[in-house]
């Protein structure tokens, strides 16, 4: 009967312990800064991403302008999550303020290769030469003039026109003052008929006081195809521009953190690849473009 009973308790004992072990979830912080809306929303749907994505315990963390960093280290300490993902420029600040040995991405940022591991906002070139190929499929060179602000960029996209059927010619610009000087010489012989302008997410070569007017106004005289990286051009007069699905940005974050948990090593910064279209119907007009019902359906913004 001793017999017996022992061997029911150890049995329990071992059955308990592999139910504790089937039931052992991952664990991650998320933090982000506190913004009024509607600036929040963006928040919200990459949060809503990441909770959809993980399979796991979600700590969510809202910083203040104001933040302790000392606190906001505590407070992850006293979480002791497995992973961590930061958004925004504050996420990003605290985590490089802090010593931190656990797995972390970041998101919600422009940001580039530096030493860390994330997704930034900035489009990934692939996705901006398929809408090309759907807008205007005639274009078989695109033209960029870029500073070393986005050199990473323009070489990862060196390395995908080729695969797109495009020619790419990448201009280097040193300051706003050479910019200018290589866009005139590149627009006295661009040919509208073949070539296309890619403006990349660049203060140097795209910088929105002295060098964006003037290209907006100069593709409208010559009838040149101009897109660009940044969603607000499309609004200002480029045939299209990207913006980021938010949703999709979050459920990539988690898939990223968990890759380096699992991988104990850095998967560095790549483009965004979930973008979604915004399309200026008024100059794709002034370009002699018709697009039918069908191709509109897939454009989820258009202007005017």
């Amino acid at each position: 009967m001793y017999l017996r009973n022992h061997q029911a308790v150890i049995a329990i004992y071992f059955l308990s312990l592999f139910t504790f072990s089937a039931n052992a979830t991952n664990s991650m912080v998320v933090l982000y800064p506190k913004v009024p809306a509607p600036y929040s929303q963006i928040f919200d749907e990459i949060i809503v991403g990441i909770e959809q994505q993980f399979d796991g315990d979600v700590s969510l963390k809202s910083i203040e302008k104001s933040a302790s960093n000392e606190i906001l280290s505590t407070w992850i300490d006293n979480k002791d999550p497995q992973m961590l993902i930061a958004l925004g420029r504050r996420g990003y600040k605290l985590i490089r303020s802090i010593e931190n040995k656990k797995p972390v991405v970041i998101g919600a940022l422009p940001i580039k290769p530096n030493g860390i591991s994330g997704i930034s906002l900035l489009a990934d070139p692939q996705v901006l030469f398929d809408a090309l190929q759907q807008l205007a499929p005639h274009i078989k060179r695109v033209h960029v003039v870029y500073s070393k602000n986005s050199e990473w960029l323009v070489q990862l996209a060196e390395n995908q026109s080729e695969s797109a059927g495009l020619i790419l010619n990448k201009i280097k610009a040193v300051d706003i003052k050479s910019a200018l000087t290589e866009y005139d010489k590149l627009l006295a012989n661009i040919n509208v008929k073949t070539d296309a302008l890619w403006l990349p997410l660049d203060p140097v070569t795209v910088n929105e006081q002295v060098i964006l007017p003037s290209l907006l106004e100069r593709s409208w005289e010559q009838n040149l195809v101009l897109f660009s990286s940044k969603p607000a051009h499309a609004k200002r007069g480029a045939l299209f521009s990207m913006f980021p699905n938010h949703l999709e940005l979050g459920k990539q974050l988690a898939i990223m953190v968990e890759t380096i948990y699992k991988n104990q090593q850095s998967e560095g910064v790549i483009p965004l690849q979930n973008m979604r279209l915004a399309v200026n119907l008024r100059t794709a007009t002034h370009l002699g473009f018709e697009y039918k019902s069908r191709q509109k359906e897939q454009f989820h913004i258009t202007f005017p």
